[in-house]
């Protein structure tokens, strides 16, 4: 052999050694220390998980997993904290990151680097870091994408789903159907009003991580409201109300009009803005519906590419059993092959970037793949009360007891609120 081929073999085995040895790192730590028996509590549906952990080993893992409802995972989880019970692990989503991070056990730097997680997961998932190591170990990702009505597009001339919010500008009053009254017979897009919006706290959300701002971040001592620049959050907050002012051309939507979800599968709605995670039900509600899928609109010439995603991990609590055998799990479960079983079964995207290079199997994939990784994850400190809080600022607005500016102001103190 050649002084040449010698080298180059060396540099191959060299390169296959060190990618099994960050392998290993990232899915062979915490070590393997016998059977673990753990209770794991989620709201993914048992046949998901059961669909995940199929194939684990009976020597490894005895895992019972309680199913419980996203309404009422919670409220039980504090119940049983506080009565000395409870599981081991937890599948924990995103938003519930501020209020139980202290129940959970971290993963040591040691065992998971800022380096190795952030190469990893997508952005959505950094909600589960800390600098003091991960919360939890990512399993899943829900971005919002754009679901478009063909036929209603066709109908208003309107040759192509809009990408950027000027082309939304354009497009709804071609979209937007009035009776002779004046009466929305059929919506331009989902925009305007809150309480029959469906992921309207989300949408609002992602029009702010548009903007540059992040409403909460991580701060030394605990969390901080990042609503710095007002000028850039009222022009979000501003766009969002524009279509529910019935003087303005943009008139499009209002609280009498059905949920949104509903008017877009009755075929009454052109823009549905909506997760990934509803592209089933949306085709089971009405198989019928002439609709495909497009990315989140953005702002034209902007820095960032930016909409919302919900983010789950596998965490271990600290009152469980046994702690480093749910860190075992939760590395076991982010094996390539476990979470695309689990995705695919949730309808959600597996959040390894590695597994978003690939071309994606069908159109509608390849638009949430993409938004999986554009995807960023909102720090709530309270899911109820942030909801109220964004329905009361936009309520304000388009009632018409408010201005733009005086509802960023009552956003950002309700947030420094919740948050004390």
């Amino acid at each position: 052999m050649r002084p040449f081929q010698i080298i180059l073999l060396a540099v191959f085995v060299i390169a296959a050694i060190a990618g099994l040895v960050a392998f290993s790192l990232f899915k062979g730590t915490p070590p393997a220390g016998g059977l673990a028996e753990l209770e794991v509590w989620g709201s993914f549906p048992s046949s998901a998980f059961s669909s995940a952990t199929a194939d684990l080993s009976g020597d490894e893992f005895k895992i019972t997993y309680k199913e419980i409802s996203a309404a009422r995972f919670e409220q039980e989880l504090i119940e049983a904290l506080a009565a000395g019970r409870g599981p081991d692990a937890i599948i924990l989503p995103s938003e519930l990151v501020v209020r139980h991070s202290d129940k959970i056990v971290l993963i040591p730097l040691e065992t998971l680097s800022e380096r190795q997680f952030k190469d990893a997961f997508v952005e959505a998932e950094e909600a589960f870091w800390t600098p003091a190591g991960a919360l939890a170990i990512s399993l899943a990702v829900d971005p919002i994408v754009m679901y478009w009505n063909r036929d209603r597009l066709s109908a208003g001339g309107v040759a192509r789903p809009p990408r950027y919010w000027d082309e939304v500008l354009t497009a709804v009053p071609k979209l937007t159907l009035r009776n002779r009254l004046g009466q929305i017979q059929s919506a331009g897009i989902s925009l305007g009003e809150f309480r029959n919006i469906t992921n309207a706290k989300e949408i609002i959300s992602a029009l702010f991580f548009q903007s540059g701002g992040k409403l909460i971040s991580r701060a030394p001592e605990g969390y901080a409201v990042s609503l710095e620049d007002w000028a850039n959050a009222g022009s979000a907050l501003g766009f969002f109300t524009e279509f529910a002012n019935p003087v303005k051309s943009l008139y499009t939507w209002n609280r009498g009009l059905p949920q949104s979800r509903d008017m877009f599968a009755s075929g009454d709605l052109a823009l549905y803005l909506g997760f990934a995670s509803e592209y089933a039900g949306l085709r089971e509600k009405n198989p019928h519906l002439n609709m495909s899928v497009a990315p989140f609109p953005q702002t034209r010439d902007s820095k960032l590419t930016v909409t919302f995603g919900k983010a789950w991990g596998l965490a271990a609590l600290k009152t469980g059993r046994n702690p480093a055998g749910a860190m075992r799990l939760g590395f076991a479960l982010a094996d390539s092959t476990r979470i695309t079983r689990l995705a695919e079964a949730l309808g959600t995207v597996p959040p390894l970037r590695a597994l978003l290079e690939r071309k994606a199997d069908s159109a509608a994939k390849s638009v949430f793949y993409e938004a999986a990784l554009q995807a960023r994850s909102f720090l709530d400190p309270n899911p109820t009360e942030t909801a109220k809080l964004f329905q009361s600022v936009v309520e304000n607005i388009t009632g018409g007891r408010g201005q733009v500016a005086s509802g960023v102001g009552d956003l950002r103190s309700g947030l420094e609120r919740l948050l004390k």
